[in-house]
């Protein structure tokens, strides 16, 4: 689904809640409590990968990470797979 289309649906979804009963509404509370309560636990991060992420924000921040667009990445393998024949 494309931004404008999820945008255009948002908005659908903001007009109908405002017009539904009491019923449809607390239905889709429940529904949305449960889906973030779901992407919180999913997305939790153990002490370990915090630290990780922690040292890489550190060393970005200081400007000693490199980024490469996903064509130069798959330059760069080609090439090494192309030297390893």
């Amino acid at each position: 689904m494309s931004t404008a289309e999820l945008k255009e649906l948002r908005k659908g979804v903001k007009k109908q809640i405002d017009h539904a009963d009491e019923r449809v509404v607390k239905m889709v509370y429940a529904m949305l409590e449960a889906d973030a309560e779901n992407e919180e636990e999913s997305s939790s991060l153990s002490p370990e990968q915090e630290v990780v992420l922690r040292e890489r924000m550190e060393k970005y921040e200081k400007g000693l990470t490199k980024f490469s667009t996903w064509d130069e990445v798959e330059k760069r393998i080609v090439s090494r797979a192309k030297n390893a024949i």
